[in-house]
């Protein structure tokens, strides 16, 4: 890896998904035995993740966070979710991500503040039926730096999307997290390079 320089005036920060039930010893994931939480935290992304806002909002880059939230009922999941998809039926039967409850709710280290753009989405995809690309042209952003979890799953979706729709996407390494070193590298090694950026905080040049 090495350094990439960003045009503060065109970047946006997106946060994936950085919500208790994925992120807390205490939420969903963990009692599903999914260690997200686990190999975050041994990584330090909310950590670094918590440096990256700050330094966004310092240099004037707007910070966007995306979160899953579902209805009580889960009718917002959709058909599909319920036949095939092991995922979806793990979300709906563990009561992950409902609307209103704390698990559903960002980490208290990375909480919005009043005026913080929040994005709410049903799907892996963070552009898939939300408002996420009108509010980024509203912006006029083309740059998008990516922070999140799950790295293989809501992140990568989101990050094939961007490009899809001509952003240019910088996934920061050492802010996503996975279930496993495995599941982290493989679209860290194999997939972002060839369809974007991948660097450490500390290696994003803003200038």
């Amino acid at each position: 890896m090495s350094e990439v320089k960003i045009d503060p005036e065109q970047t946006a920060l997106l946060l994936i998904d950085m919500q208790n039930d994925a992120l807390h010893e205490k939420g969903k994931f963990a009692a599903s035995g999914i260690g997200v939480w686990k190999f975050a935290e041994e990584a330090g992304t909310i950590r670094n993740t918590r440096k990256m806002v700050d330094i966004a909002k310092e240099n004037g880059i707007p910070v966007i966070y995306v979160k899953m939230v579902f209805r009580p009922d889960y009718a917002d999941m959709g058909l599909v979710q319920f036949s095939l998809c092991t995922i979806g039926k793990m979300l709906k039967e563990g009561e992950v991500f409902k609307e209103g409850t704390w698990g559903a709710e960002y980490v208290d280290e990375l909480k919005p503040n009043a005026g913080d753009y929040i994005v709410v989405k049903r799907r892996m995809n963070a552009f898939y039926n939300t408002d996420l690309e009108t509010l980024l042209r509203g912006l006029w952003r083309t740059t998008l730096i990516i922070c999140g979890v799950v790295t293989n799953f809501c992140v990568e979706a989101t990050v094939r999307s961007a490009v899809d729709r001509d952003f240019d996407a910088i996934v920061l390494s050492d802010c996503t997290a996975s279930e496993s070193k495995e599941m982290q590298d493989f679209p860290m090694k194999a997939i972002f390079p060839m369809i974007g950026a991948v660097v450490t905080s500390e290696e994003l040049v803003i200038g």
